[in-house]
């Protein structure tokens, strides 16, 4: 009977290790997509600074200077959030045009079939 308590405190501290090991994760995804949506925000392309890829490959000084030559590439698009958000609504206006398109198209055929017939 004195194998029950001690498996008890042992399931105990596993559960309590799991709970606290998740919501760290949970916290730490939180802050990369935040920092991931201003980086968004202020044009930068995503992960520029929060992609551990930098503080791996690069120094400070290396890291600093990839990251402008990055941006200047990008900034040389010119592809800005607006544009990205028009062009967007436009690719899905065009998906709407082109289901429409084959809505009218298999209606026509099974129109056509039904004459034939």
């Amino acid at each position: 009977m004195t194998a029950v308590p001690i498996l008890a405190v042992i399931f105990t501290f596993v559960i309590i290790l799991n709970v606290l090991e998740n919501s760290s994760k949970e916290r730490n995804r939180k802050i990369e997509a935040a920092l991931r949506m201003r980086e968004m925000e202020l044009g930068y392309p995503p992960g520029t600074y929060s992609s551990p890829k930098w503080s791996k490959k690069f120094s400070d000084k290396d890291a600093e200077k990839a990251i402008r030559e990055t941006y200047e590439q990008y900034a040389s698009k010119g592809s800005t959030r607006v544009e990205m958000e028009q062009g967007i609504v436009d690719l899905e206006e065009r998906l709407n045009n082109l289901e429409e398109i084959l809505r009218s198209r298999k209606s026509s055929s099974y129109n056509n079939k039904e004459e034939k017939e």
